[in-house]
């Protein structure tokens, strides 16, 4: 597995770094830690310049300083994904960990980078707070979850031992979603006694031509076909269907349940919007959610 992880030394970031140890991730999962300096990098060859420009004390001295102040924040962004390569080597040793530094608006970056890479899953913190002023990562949560070609994590923090059994809530839409989430839960490794609750919520009233009976049956019938293909994955499989809209069900679970995580899904194999529609339930899921959210997409990549 793949995982491209967007660092930006903030203490969100950090928090993402030791939220790793509870996404239940494979042995053999390969990580790239990737630090965006948001920058301008003058011309390298300022003989390139006009020559009236060239004529300016003032503008060749200026060049010179956003010249220096680029390099600055590469190197910076150089030992920031360094140190955090270091921390992930000691918690995963048997990982892949690579890192590189990179310049530019930091959510179309890392989604370009990770499309560059072929990324099965792109990780970032929550918060829009850095250690380094000129970078910035937190903020771009949202364009990554929405754009991205391929899955994406919201990290936060937890409390809990890196050793306690996981909580996870699953929300369940059409077969499609339910197919590709069960997928991408089945292939973690889940520490023993790891619980994970299918949630799918339905509507009181008659929707999409469907009555309040036919969706309650279709719901049972999706969370029991993933029941089934979650038998081997070690979790215990808890089921529920409860009326109401999907984000403050999802939400309200995720809460009783002390969750580590929320998966939800974004586009079905077809690469169609569902009704889990990035703008509502998704984005709502990830911006409320008091846990981690992992929004899950068929690799595009």
């Amino acid at each position: 597995m793949k995982v491209l992880i967007g660092y930006d030394g903030s203490e969100s970031a950090d928090a993402a770094l030791d939220e790793l140890q509870r996404a239940g991730l494979p042995a053999d999962t390969e990580i790239l830690v990737v630090a965006v300096g948001s920058v301008w990098m003058p011309p390298t060859n300022i003989a390139s310049l006009p020559a009236q420009a060239l004529a300016s004390r003032r503008v060749a001295a200026t060049m010179a300083q956003l010249q220096t102040q680029a390099e600055q924040t590469l190197k910076e962004t150089e030992e920031m994904t360094n140190k955090a390569a270091t921390r992930i080597r000691a918690d995963f040793p048997n990982w892949t960990v690579r890192t590189e530094s990179m310049s530019g608006d930091a959510g179309f970056t890392l989604i370009e980078k990770a499309a560059d890479w072929r990324a099965d899953l792109i990780v970032v913190g929550s918060q829009n707070r850095s250690a380094v002023g000129r970078i910035f990562l937190g903020s771009v949560s949202r364009k990554v979850v929405t754009k991205a070609n391929c899955s994406a994590r919201v990290a936060r923090g937890s409390s809990a031992d890196k050793d306690a059994p996981r909580r996870i809530v699953v929300g369940l839409d059409s077969a499609e979603i339910a197919d590709l989430i069960v997928e991408q839960i089945a292939r973690r490794q889940w520490s023993k006694d790891s619980a994970a609750m299918l949630v799918t919520a339905t509507s009181a009233t008659e929707k999409d031509g469907i009555s309040p009976v036919k969706q309650i049956i279709d719901a049972q019938e999706i969370q029991q076909s993933a029941k089934l293909k979650l038998a081997a994955s070690g979790l215990k499989i808890l089921t529920t269907v409860k009326a109401g809209d999907a984000k403050s069900v999802l939400l309200a679970e995720a809460e009783t349940l002390s969750a580590d995580c929320i998966f939800v899904g974004s586009r079905d194999v077809r690469g169609t919007i569902n009704r889990f529609l990035l703008g509502s339930v998704s984005t709502g899921v990830v911006t409320d959610a008091p846990c981690s959210v992992e929004v899950v997409r068929a690799n595009a990549n």
